[in-house]
């Protein structure tokens, strides 16, 4: 786990003492000097605000390589977007490219109508998105996405083996399955594959093709 070393890194790049951390999260110097050495962790309440303090996202507490968000404009904003982290106890859980039975499962519980075309939403997901039911509203996955049905815009960095989807823009690896598919524009890496495709433009990585 690299939370330390991180926090270590960010800490002197925003030229903070660890007793001003301390004072800003509310705890003991000593406790910041424990999670730099790796001799102890953060508590899970405290991952907001230590992301807070440091202008990044709370994966990127717990990336290999933090110098990636050294712009830190990879912070997670306070807006209405549902984020999901796939975490056990206090160790946020890697999630690796392809879905596995080794990997454990997530349950999201959401409001009874949120799923209902007037209750819009938009969730992202570090991790893959697995479900049966239809999502109506905006999707942003950092894996894969198998659902029945997305009516909302959709980014993924996996593959996306969905039904139905009815968006504006969708931006993935590759769509593997959709059976009727219905879009603006597609921006793929790979390949599209759907029974029935309705799309203004697909463009592949530099090359673009016009399809009606």
């Amino acid at each position: 786990m690299n939370i330390g070393n991180n926090i270590k890194q960010l800490r002197q790049k925003k030229n903070l003492t660890q007793d001003q951390v301390a004072e800003k999260l509310g705890i003991s110097y000593q406790a910041v000097s424990k999670w730099e050495n790796n001799a102890n962790t953060p508590d899970i309440s405290l991952l907001p605000q230590i992301a807070n303090l440091f202008d990044v996202s709370i994966d990127a507490l717990f990336s290999e390589n933090i110098t990636d968000y050294s712009d830190l404009n990879h912070y997670m904003k306070d807006d209405d977007v549902i984020r999901i982290v796939q975490m056990r106890g206090t160790k946020v859980l890697k999630v690796s490219s392809i879905i596995t039975r080794d990997e454990p499962p997530i349950e999201i519980a959401f409001p009874r109508n949120c799923n209902d075309r007037t209750q819009y939403f938009k969730v992202e997901v570090y991790g893959h998105v697995i479900s049966d039911s239809s999502i109506n509203g905006d999707v942003v996955c950092h894996q894969n996405i198998e659902t029945a049905m997305i009516n909302g815009d959709v980014k993924s960095e996996g593959n996306i083996n969905v039904k139905e989807i009815n968006a504006q823009k969708i931006i993935c690896n590759n769509i593997t399955e959709c059976y009727q598919l219905q879009a603006h524009t597609i921006e793929c890496a790979g390949t599209v594959a759907s029974a029935n495709l309705t799309c203004n433009q697909i463009t592949y990585k530099n090359n673009t093709a016009e399809s009606n």
